[in-house]
This record gives C-alpha cells, sequence and structure tokens, in this order.
C-alpha cells in the first residue's frame, strides 16, 4: 500500500530558520507534494483561501499569543476545512486542550524527533490523529488549566480522543458513530478519561473547562455514518509500552530507562 503524503501543505511560523526547516522537512521526506508558507495568521488564512491546501502546520503562538490555535479553529470552521497540526514547543496543558477542544486535528511537541514529524503529516493525510505531548518528566508549569499536562500524557490515543469529543459536549451515543465504536465501550473509555482526570463527571468537565467557540456544539450524524462504522475494521497493533492501539495512530511520550537516571 503506497504512502500517503499531503498534496498541499502551509506551514506557519514567525521565524523563518524554524517555518524554512519544517518544510524542507515535508518536501524532502515526501510527506507533502507542495509546501508554502506564512509567518501570521492573517497572512496564513489569505494563503489557505486562495489555494485550498489540504494540511495546515502551525505553532500554537505565532505573531500574537494563541494566534496559531485562532487560526486552527477559523480554518477548521471554514468551508472546506484542512487538518491541523500544532508544532508547538508550548508545555503549557491549556495548549493541549485547545487543541482537543477543537482547534486541531493532532499536535507534536517540538521535542519530537524529525521523523515523529513526519510520521504525524503522513497520520493526518491518512485521517488519524497524533497527539505528541512532549518528554513524560517535562515539569508542567503551574497555571491555572484543570487539565494537567502529566494527566494528558498518561492517556492513550483513544482516550485523549474520547477527551477531545467530550470537550465538545458529544453525547455516548455522537461519540460512538464518530469513532465506529459500542455504546459500551465508549462508557468505559468516558468512565476511565474522567478518572484519569481525577474527576467525578462530565458535567464537572464542562463547568471547569467551558466550550471555546461556537464551533464546539454538536454535529449532527453524517449521512452513511452507520454503514461506514460497520465497513470500518479497526486495525489493533502494539503502542510504545505495549499499549494497545485502535485504528488511529497514536506516539506516546519518551520514557528514560531505570539505568538513565
Amino acid at each position: 500500500m503506497a504512502i500517503r503524503s499531503a498534496r498541499r501543505a502551509v506551514v506557519v511560523d514567525p521565524w523563518p530558520l524554524l517555518r524554512d526547516a519544517v518544510a524542507a522537512l515535508l518536501l524532502d521526506t515526501g510527506a507533502a507534494r507542495t509546501v508554502e508558507t506564512a509567518r501570521g495568521g492573517a497572512q496564513a488564512w489569505e494563503l489557505c483561501r486562495a489555494l485550498g491546501p489540504d494540511l495546515v502546520v502551525t505553532d500554537a503562538d505565532l505573531l500574537a499569543p494563541g494566534e496559531g490555535l485562532l487560526l486552527g479553529r477559523r480554518l477548521k470552521a471554514s468551508a472546506s476545512p484542512p487538518r491541523v497540526l500544532v508544532y508547538s514547543g508550548s508545555t503549557d496543558p491549556s495548549v493541549v486542550v485547545e487543541c482537543l477542544g477543537g482547534a486541531a486535528d493532532g499536535f507534536v511537541h517540538r521535542s519530537a524527533e524529525p521523523e515523529q514529524l513526519v510520521s504525524a503529516v503522513r497520520g493526518l493525510a491518512e485521517g488519524r490523529p497524533v497527539w505528541f505531548v512532549g518528554e513524560q518528566d517535562r515539569p508542567a508549569p503551574t497555571g491555572a488549566d484543570p487539565v494537567d499536562g502529566a494527566l494528558l500524557r498518561a492517556m492513550t490515543g483513544r482516550e485523549q480522543e474520547v477527551l477531545g469529543l467530550l470537550l465538545r459536549r458529544y453525547s455516548n451515543d455522537e461519540i460512538a458513530g464518530e469513532l465506529c465504536l459500542a455504546r459500551q465501550t465508549v462508557k468505559n473509555y468516558v468512565s476511565s478519561v474522567l478518572q484519569k482526570l481525577e474527576m467525578s463527571s462530565r458535567r464537572e468537565l464542562h463547568s471547569l473547562v467551558p466550550a471555546r467557540g461556537p464551533d464546539l456544539g454538536r454535529r449532527p450524524a453524517e449521512p452513511g455514518a452507520a454503514d461506514r462504522c460497520r465497513s470500518v475494521r479497526p486495525k489493533v497493533g502494539a503502542g510504545r509500552g505495549g499499549m494497545p492501539l485502535g485504528g488511529h495512530v497514536a506516539v506516546f511520550p519518551k520514557r528514560q530507562s531505570p539505568a538513565s537516571h
């Protein structure tokens, strides 16, 4: 089976050296066929309107704090939304929560190896989200976000997907339809997510992490969704640390060996 690449990508970063390096990496590895670059959200928006890319790689902070996340939300609300990958050095848990809540389709921390970024781009081109939130022992900043970075890093890829849909106010039935899972399986995932977040209910989650933007409302079921789910056979393999993976790519944080301490 041929490895899929993005037809056209846009890389957004305020620093010329960084955005040119990412663009060159995507081109040299064949992860994208053509790549355009932009330094800020306004320029990227106009470029996307003109070119209609299928992938946008952006930092969370561009010419202003959070500008990349605002760009992601604007792109995801457009008529033909591209896949959005946030590639950021931020260790603020609220950035990942914002991405999970609808600002992006994936997140890769800049501590990732180049091949992990390429793998993430290829995964998104195939419709498989990737979440790499940095090193397991990286200290999370003290702050106000109720979803701690260490708790996010402890979740499996599927649990992160379920959390993202919970943040969008999806019901269990809607999550089941979106991820092609049995309703009881969804209930188990929801319970696991809330337990790892140390929350008693989704009402508590919603009260502490309010909806961020109008596009977080429930989305109507797609026509033929049931048939699509019946035709999907999830691939099951082993992730890092022997953790089972579903049909979506999940990149887990590196763990130091005991000998390295």
